[in-house]
């Protein structure tokens, strides 16, 4: 996708990691159920920063089916919507910037 971008001189802010963990529903586990580290090193190769990882969970999917977005969530609560928060944060100070 970056490189597509690239093409059409779209400017990249970074990278946003989706998926990093599995959190679970019953226990609130975490666990690297597709690798770990994976965004930081494409970040890396690709010279652009690593804006944020959002945890996969399954209240983040049924919310957003039912119309209820996790990132209006309290970040203090929820550790999707804070993961979020950082990714806009990030954005932000990207853009401020440059």
């Amino acid at each position: 996708g970056l490189k597509m971008f690239e093409k059409v001189n779209i400017p990249i802010l970074g990278i946003v990691e989706n998926m990093s963990i599995h959190i679970c529903s019953q226990c609130g586990h975490a666990e690297h159920i597709f690798g770990e580290g994976g965004g930081e090193r494409e970040a890396a190769k690709l010279g652009v920063p690593l804006l944020g990882k959002i945890p996969l969970d399954i209240a983040t999917r049924s919310g957003g089916d039912e119309g209820r977005p996790v990132a209006l969530e309290d970040p203090g609560q929820n550790p999707v919507s804070a993961a979020f928060r950082q990714v806009a944060e990030q954005c932000a100070r990207v853009v401020l910037d440059r």
